[in-house]
């Protein structure tokens, strides 16, 4: 009888031990606190069901109760770690691909910039003599396209190679700057007027403060924004207009401002605008700006189409 006994307590305490393992493994705390508290009334109640109390079923209960626990526990911590070690790589995942996203975006604005501008340039010499007949002019022509040719593989060749260090892991890739090689902000203003005027427009250049003190992160993003509003302008504003470049700097900002009159109104103007125009001129300048914590605007104000923007310079961002 004894024997018979203690063949059920052992059967009975094993299935009891797998239980509590499992419940300490994967259930709520509530329900496991409920479970000891019955295992633990089972307990004493086996052994005390013949009367006298059987200290030692009760204590080698107990002690498969204690065992059982941390058994379930450590399961219980180890596919806690393997939960949160998935978290992590999927959060990993997550900002990877959010990086990839901001470096092919970095990626799309440096190109637009690279190619739109001298393409545009090329593009509007050749369309406005495409019939003339004056040597010397057609000669000078030729030039321009040359030159505009060269700057776009030169600044091609310096993106490509930008492009190689980020991949070699050594130099990561500032995604707020210009990315591409350029002369100070007086030389860019300068070389885009006279752009301008290569196209007969009157282009007005008003330049304020130590511009060459500003950050060169936010030099190199304002001579990008400004390429892009000169290109904007050869695009739509009528020819031989007057047309407004300022850059002005002091100690917390640097604000640029470009206004040219709004294209007339005509099927032939609209015609070249629509194949000129990509859509991501205006874009890439608010992702530039928002990238620096500044602001821009753009729209029609009397006339003129105005570009404002501000670029902090002090590290905070532009009010």
């Amino acid at each position: 009888m004894t024997s018979i006994l203690a063949d059920y307590y052992g059967s009975a305490i094993f299935a009891v031990c797998v239980v509590t393992i499992a419940v300490v493994a994967t259930a709520t705390q509530s329900f496991i606190a409920t479970h000891l508290g019955i295992y633990l009334l089972w307990a004493v109640t086996i052994s005390a069901i013949y009367g006298s109390f059987d200290f030692s079923l009760f204590w080698s209960t107990v002690n498969a109760l204690v065992a059982s626990a941390l058994i379930g526990g450590a399961i219980r911590y180890f596919r806690a770690q393997r939960r949160h070690a998935e978290q992590r790589v999927r959060d990993l995942e997550i900002l990877n691909e959010r990086l990839r996203e901001d470096e092919r975006q970095a990626l799309a604005r440096d190109l637009h910039d690279v190619v739109a501008h001298e393409l545009t340039l090329i593009t509007m010499q050749t369309m406005s003599r495409r019939r003339s007949e004056d040597v010397g002019e057609l000669h000078q022509v030729l030039e321009t396209v040359e030159g505009a040719a060269r700057s776009a593989l030169h600044e091609l060749r310096v993106l490509l190679r930008l492009l190689r260090d980020e991949n070699d892991g050594d130099h990561p890739r500032d995604v707020t700057g210009a990315g591409l090689a350029i002369g100070s902000l007086d030389q860019v203003v300068t070389s885009l007027a006279a752009s301008l005027r290569d196209l007969r427009f009157d282009p007005q250049v008003e330049l304020t403060g130590d511009l060459e003190a500003t950050p060169t992160t936010v030099r190199g993003t304002a001579a990008r924004i400004l390429q892009e509003a000169v290109t904007n302008i050869i695009k739509y504003a009528p020819r031989g207009s007057r047309c407004l470049i300022s850059v002005a700097t002091d100690d917390h900002e640097l604000k640029l401002r470009v206004t040219n009159p709004l294209p007339r109104s005509s099927p032939h103007a609209a015609g070249r605008s629509s194949e000129l125009s990509s859509g991501l001129g205006l874009r890439g300048i608010t992702e530039r700006v928002s990238l620096l914590g500044g602001h821009a605007e753009s729209g029609p104000e009397g006339g003129q189409w105005v570009l404002d923007v501000c670029l902090p310079v002090d590290g905070r961002e532009a009010l």
